[in-house]
């Protein structure tokens, strides 16, 4: 008799957690249980290993793992297009006083304009290489048309001769081009 006392009360814990659980999952933990000092066959140990009970009045199954969420890093982008003709007028220029800049300047060049060099791009980096532009000064733009002067230096010949040239330009590139000596 004395050891359906024992069950009884962690059952009457479990009821009551029972009614408590009726919105949500609940853990109950039955209380310790002291055993009376006449029954032999309850020890402490016994007692204190209840295990808990789980309830989950939910009737869902255990939420699935949250994803895993990859978010793509996305490459800088490209600078945009100067379609202002100055500007890809300057470019160009820089580009070709820059040591190492000859494929940038000749990336400038429409295929019309790169058409003038044989379409060879070493044709134009054996003239660019010792080329540079100086007192670079824009005379006039009207819309896609820039007309600019500037001295031509070549450090091979140590000459520096005045310039007037006049770009077209379409999407940041120079369809045409036009120079003449001063």
């Amino acid at each position: 008799m004395k050891l359906s006392k024992v069950i009884a009360i962690p059952a009457i814990a479990l009821a009551a957690g029972l009614g408590l659980a009726a919105c949500g999952t609940t853990v109950i933990q039955p209380a310790p249980v002291k055993p009376a000092a006449t029954t032999p066959a309850t020890t402490p140990a016994a007692a204190a290993s209840a295990p808990q009970v789980i309830i989950n009045n939910n009737n869902n199954p255990a939420p699935a793992p949250a994803p895993t969420v990859y978010v793509p890093v996305q490459a800088p982008a490209a600078p945009a297009a100067q379609s202002d003709p100055w500007s890809v007028a300057v470019a160009y220029t820089n580009d070709v006083n820059t040591p190492g800049g000859n494929s940038a300047a000749w990336n400038l060049l429409g295929p019309s304009v790169q058409a003038g060099w044989n379409s060879n791009y070493n044709a134009f980096v054996a003239w660019a290489d010792p080329t540079s532009f100086r007192n670079v000064n824009e005379v006039s733009e009207s819309g896609d048309t820039v007309t600019f002067t500037f001295d031509l230096h070549n450090s091979t010949y140590g000459t520096s001769v005045p310039y007037t040239a006049t770009f077209t330009v379409d999407n940041g590139i120079i369809t045409s081009s036009t120079s003449s000596p001063n």
